[in-house]
């Protein structure tokens, strides 16, 4: 009895270890892996009415909001300037004229400008949609 208990026993011992090991990964497939975090690049929009600019120092200035200092960026080594569509120089662009681009920030107190698209004119602003507007188009019958 003890020669077909013991070979029994150990069979059951290595099989069960066996099945127990692949539930395991199949649990382990189930799991849903995590995503990679999307890599930030920095950059970021900028618009608004330019109130000076520094050929010298390569600066562009931006009135800031109520109550909050100017803007200034920078102008990047290799920064793109488009005045109404077309390639530009910084002399060209002057007060008062309407900026918007990307810029990414250098360090705490130096921030980049590299693509820098202006337009003479601001473009015209669209009306908010009115709330009554919005639910009339849907009680049409």
């Amino acid at each position: 009895m003890k020669k077909l208990i013991t070979p029994l026993l150990s069979a059951a011992i290595i099989f069960g270890g066996l099945f127990i090991e692949s539930t395991a990964r199949a649990d382990d497939d189930k799991v849903p892996k995590e995503k990679p975090a999307k890599k930030k690049s920095g950059f970021y929009p900028f618009r608004g009415i330019i109130k000076s600019v520094n050929t010298r120092k390569n600066t562009i200035n931006l009135a800031g909001a109520k109550g909050k200092p100017d803007r200034v960026f920078v102008l990047a080594k290799d920064a793109k300037l488009k005045l109404d569509g077309d390639a530009t120089e910084l002399s060209e662009i002057k007060a008062g004229m309407f900026v918007g681009g990307r810029a990414k920030r250098a360090s705490e107190k130096l921030v980049e400008a590299h693509t820098v698209n202006v337009r003479t004119k601001a473009p015209a602003k669209r009306a908010p949609k009115k709330k009554q507007e919005k639910e009339g188009k849907g009680n049409k019958k």
